[in-house]
């Protein structure tokens, strides 16, 4: 009879060409901008618990949220509570 064990190695190497090969489509749709609908969600005021204010001013009890982009106001903010 002859051994087997020769076969796992080509099978071994297809898995893990194809892992490889997954990672590199990830990266690279990490760094064409592909993956700019999780990042926006991410960045987002409103989905970050913020609101778009004109100002954003401390000694009113409203803290800036860092990151948090907003369309229509120049500052993204929180109430303290």
């Amino acid at each position: 009879m002859k051994s087997k064990k020769g076969q796992s190695l080509p099978m071994n190497t297809i898995v893990i060409a194809a892992i490889v090969l997954i990672v590199l489509v990830v990266i690279i749709m990490i760094f064409t901008g592909r993956m700019g609908g999780f990042t926006h969600s991410v960045q987002d005021c409103v989905e970050q618990g913020g609101e778009c204010v004109a100002a954003c001013n401390i000694n009113e009890g409203i803290l800036p949220i860092a990151g948090g982009e907003c369309k229509t106001g120049t500052c993204c903010s929180k109430p303290i509570k």
